[in-house]
């Protein structure tokens, strides 16, 4: 079910399901949308396994502030344990807090997530019937990727559209997203994504702390995920997508 959800292989919901089921984490935070809409999201603080299904799936016209969350809700996770789906953005801001003071950062996993950009939801939804000539609501899924915005309808078909030259109109990315430099998040405990995947439905996970080896460790050993080690062509891919998202 995971699978049939997910974007790209479901590998990061599984690894959240299996962090709640092994009792690693109190909680997981993650970015859900508000009744089915994908142009609508909301934080999710979630602590039944079978729930986390409900986070599957990426949403690029979402962006809620995760780093305050975790500060003014959750009250800097210094008394419960938490496993958090952050983009470059997100790890950085909890990273800052944590030097601060105002962040457990030992009862945190990172859970990164690859990130080439979000888009306004308003702006997104003119986009769409403008540029592309759709209802928003025909989408199922959006991707940037190659310089392009890709979307897919409910029917399956694809339509693609430079994305250079729809911003240039002033629609894709928010500003922010367009000076981002970080595409990888290698500063949280795995960072993941589909990014040298060669189009196969899986995800790619680089381990990035002591931390995520542990984790991801664990996770393999009950059968959580089935991993193989990427190929050197597969590792140069995914270099060269996040040089050429940056």
């Amino acid at each position: 079910e995971i699978l049939e959800k997910a974007d790209c292989g479901g590998a990061v919901s599984s690894l959240l399901k299996f962090a709640l089921e092994s009792e690693r984490v109190d909680a997981v935070l993650a970015v859900k949308p508000r009744d089915g809409n994908r142009y609508e999201g909301v934080p999710a603080l979630i602590v039944d396994p079978e729930e986390v299904i409900n986070t599957a799936g990426a949403l690029h016209c979402v962006s809620p502030n995760i780093a305050r969350c975790l500060k003014e809700y959750l009250d800097g996770a210094f008394d419960v344990k938490v496993a958090v789906t952050c983009r470059p953005c997100d790890a950085r801001a909890i990273i800052e807090l944590t030097k601060r003071n105002q962040i457990e950062m030992e009862n945190l996993i990172l859970v990164g997530l690859n990130c080439t950009g979000t888009l306004h939801p308003v702006t997104a939804k003119q986009m769409l019937r403008e540029e592309f000539g759709v209802d928003p609501d025909d989408v199922i899924r959006e991707d940037i990727e190659d310089g392009k915005l890709t979307i897919r309808l409910k029917d399956g078909t694809e339509i693609g559209k430079d994305l250079a030259e729809l911003e240039e109109k002033g629609y894709g990315r928010r500003e922010n997203c367009r000076r981002c430099d970080i595409g990888i998040p290698r500063m949280t405990d795995i960072a993941c994504g589909k990014w040298g995947t060669n189009g196969r439905k899986a995800t790619f996970i680089e381990v990035c702390s002591q931390k995520g080896s542990d984790f991801i460790e664990k996770a393999i050993q009950v059968g959580a995920i089935n991993v193989e080690r990427p190929d050197s062509e597969a590792v140069e891919i995914r270099e060269g997508k996040d040089r050429e998202a940056i």
